[in-house]
């Protein structure tokens, strides 16, 4: 049951709300992109589950689009990571800190795992310029590929160094 009190309550944070909101947007259509950022991120720290938390989410990724578009990288990066800060830091309990070195370790990941396949392709078109046939791909074991993937790159380096000298 809801007294007086609680609904007064509701209804002056939703007039919060959406003064807060047309106030960003207002900022936001005089180019005041700072101004509007700011609410927005108001919005969604104090309002979430909100439309207006939606929306100013949705307002945040535009604008981020619109720096894009206008070749200002650093102030698009920023809404991201602005947003990926936010969003990361109520999901999965983790920390905003703890979630961006999960997602930097990931990304590492992924590139040493393209450097070894490419270590692997540059030491196959080696040994097919040589003449050498190689036996195919012996299965391995997770954690066992950066051995052989280092192996592979220092014989292809060894190749060529080799090439260069007769």
């Amino acid at each position: 049951m809801t007294g007086p009190r609680a609904r007064t309550q509701e209804e002056v944070m939703a007039a919060r709300r959406a003064a807060m909101l047309r106030f960003a947007i207002q900022q936001q259509e005089a180019k005041h992109y700072a101004v509007a950022l700011d609410m927005y991120r108001q919005l969604i720290e104090a309002y979430p589950g909100t439309e207006e938390e939606n929306e100013a989410r949705e307002r945040m990724l535009d604008l981020a689009c619109l720096f894009g578009s206008e070749n200002q990288t650093h102030r698009m990066l920023s809404v991201y990571d602005t947003l990926e800060t936010m969003y990361a830091s109520t999901s999965g309990g983790q920390t905003p800190a703890e979630s961006r070195r999960e997602r930097v370790r990931q990304i590492l990941e992924e590139v040493h795992e393209q450097d070894r396949r490419e270590a692997e392709a540059q030491a196959r078109i080696e040994a097919i310029r040589e003449g050498v046939a190689l036996p195919p791909e012996p299965a391995r074991l997770p954690g066992q590929h950066e051995k052989s993937a280092r192996q592979l790159k220092s014989r292809a380096i060894d190749r060529e160094r080799g090439a260069d000298v007769a």
